[in-house]
């Protein structure tokens, strides 16, 4: 039986990293331990299938997974995922991507990952990203994150009025809708979890529209 987390917002929260660099851990270690609040050390597997290991036996607040390093689980990048997903439903997912990849995003997304991220990781703006899909999800447990909860609510509310603003030029719909993401992505600093939630969307919802429109570009080039 796995051992299960303590419920309590107090209690120590556990994260899971996923990838077979050891650098990965020790950058990341140092600012996630100091920016999550009462977070235990970082527990790290070096394979897909040690993680799955170690997922069955205790389960984690958030699990980190670069997806180069799951590749041990399926050919297929987003089975990989969805074999963690499916023993981690509990937990916050982030995968890391060697390259940043709209089609590789999306379909991390679809197997079950809650946001997406492009290697090199910043340990600072992962713990951003998490304390923003903790306070999205209503997840307090999953970082006893004060500071960064408010953080992330005060990036929210003072960029909810400069992405409302009407666009200058009459654009068909879709253009206006695409301007509108893009620039609150680029007020994010590319964070689309934040962007999404200053405009009341799911982060897959964003992943979905810009490959629409990817594949449009390239249909009309």
């Amino acid at each position: 039986m796995p051992q299960t987390i303590d419920a309590r917002s107090d209690a120590p929260a556990r994260l899971l990293l996923i990838d077979r660099d050891a650098a990965t851990g020790q950058v990341l270690a140092a600012p996630l331990t100091e920016r999550l609040v009462a977070a235990e050390p970082l527990v790290e597997a070096r394979s897909g299938r040690q993680a799955m290991e170690m997922l069955r036996a205790n389960e984690y607040d958030v699990v980190l997974a670069d997806l180069a390093t799951l590749s041990d689980l399926s050919a297929k990048a987003d089975e990989s995922v969805s074999r963690i997903a499916r023993l981690a439903p509990e937990s916050l997912i982030i995968v890391f991507l060697d390259a940043a990849s709209v089609s590789a995003a999306l379909g991390a997304m679809r197997a079950g990952a809650h946001d997406c991220l492009s290697k090199p990781v910043s340990g600072e703006a992962l713990a951003l990203k998490i304390g923003g899909l903790a306070l999205r999800l209503g997840r307090p447990r999953a970082l006893g994150v004060d500071g960064i909860e408010r953080a992330a609510r005060e990036r929210v509310e003072g960029a909810a009025p400069s992405v409302a603003e009407p666009a200058a030029a009459i654009l068909p719909m879709w253009r206006q809708e695409q301007r509108i993401i893009e620039e609150a992505i680029r007020t994010f600093a590319g964070n689309i979890t934040l962007a999404a939630a200053a405009l009341e969307l799911s982060p897959s919802t964003i992943y979905r529209k810009r490959l629409a429109w990817a594949e449009g570009e390239a249909k009309r080039a």
